[in-house]
């Protein structure tokens, strides 16, 4: 629970100050997107009732906005309760509180920043998310930062990078014989990996989500079987140190962590920096793993395992027909 979020994070405090406890603290919470907290007019999908509203709709797209002629002003909220003082001006929601010792205050801060955004979810057509925290210890300032984090980036040049689009382009080839539509799926779950992690506005935040579509490029290809991967992978020129390391524990952790099925186990802190840590890297291996089988194809080492088109089953085909015509009856025309 909570695997895609928590990664090990620092109070900093500003200068040589030593912090003290027990003490009266103050943290606050700036919360994104920030249309519906009144502090941006468009954006986003909040509009003001009783206030003619401009929607903004890319047909390209598909991404729609409304803003209001009359915007939210500010949300200005005051909570008073017997063991702390809770406020939010615009997107910054702020609590006092005294706290005996710092490990209150460390439950404080996670406990804010984890549930908050998942509580507000409920209320809000926009779920929010926290961008930063800071706040005071007694007299000392502080902010709660990532400890440490891992970035990846492209080397490249004029002529790589235009010889790129030439391949991929070459390789519509490969993908058009009716026998390789697994292939095409392979594909579509690494793309949607590949995306999860780009959109995601704090690190880990789809890690479960891109994991089980790791996973998903592996299964389509060769089925559930860890062995028929093995044996798959090893065909393509894979050591077995590779194969276990870099793709068998997508498969293994799809039922064992919060993937795909939900999870209520805590991990430790060293637990997790491993799982984020394999995620973080499993991207640059599904990549490798895909080009070293385009180029297998097209020198004729290897073929993609047969597809029998088949339709949806019978017990689905009637979900769906149930589905039709109660949402037909909502007035959601097909």
């Amino acid at each position: 629970m909570l695997t895609y979020q928590v990664r090990p994070r620092v109070f900093r405090i500003t200068g040589d100050r030593k912090l003290e406890f027990p003490a009266e603290v103050e943290v606050s919470l700036y919360l994104q997107p920030l249309q519906p907290f009144g502090m941006a007019a468009g954006g986003g999908l909040t509009a003001v009732r009783g206030s003619r509203v401009n929607i903004l709709f890319n047909a390209n797209t598909g991404q729609h906005f409304v803003e209001s002629d009359a915007p939210l002003m500010p949300v200005e909220v005051v909570i008073e309760e017997p063991v702390r003082l809770v406020s939010l001006e615009g997107n910054r929601l702020t609590v006092k509180e005294h706290c005996q010792d710092y490990e209150q205050f460390t439950q404080l801060v996670q406990s804010l920043y984890f549930g908050l955004p998942l509580l507000l979810a409920v209320e809000f057509i926009e779920p929010p998310i926290v961008e930063r925290v800071d706040g005071r210890i007694g007299a000392v300032p502080f902010s709660w930062e990532l400890s440490d984090w891992r970035f990846a980036f492209d080397l490249t040049t004029q002529e790589h990078q235009e010889q790129r689009v030439t391949t991929a382009w070459g390789r519509f080839t490969i993908l058009s014989a009716p026998h390789r539509r697994r292939l095409i799926a392979a594909l579509h779950y690494f793309h949607v990996a590949c995306r999860l992690s780009r959109e995601a506005k704090i690190p880990g935040e789809f890690l479960a989500e891109a994991l089980l579509n790791f996973c998903k490029v592996l299964e389509v290809l060769y089925g559930p079987s860890r062995n028929q991967v093995r044996t798959s992978l090893a065909e393509l020129g894979y050591s077995a140190e590779e194969i276990e390391r870099d793709f068998i524990p997508a498969m293994l952790l799809r039922n064992s962590m919060d993937v795909g099925h939900p999870a209520l186990a805590l991990f430790t802190a060293h637990q997790l920096e491993t799982l984020h840590r394999y995620t973080d890297r499993a991207e640059r291996a599904f990549r490798g793993f895909l080009q070293r089988m385009f180029e297998a194809i097209e020198a004729g080492r290897i073929d993609i395992p047969p597809y029998e088109t088949v339709s949806v089953d019978v017990e689905t085909q009637r979900t769906i027909e149930t589905l039709r015509e109660r949402l037909y009856q909502l007035g959601d025309r097909p």
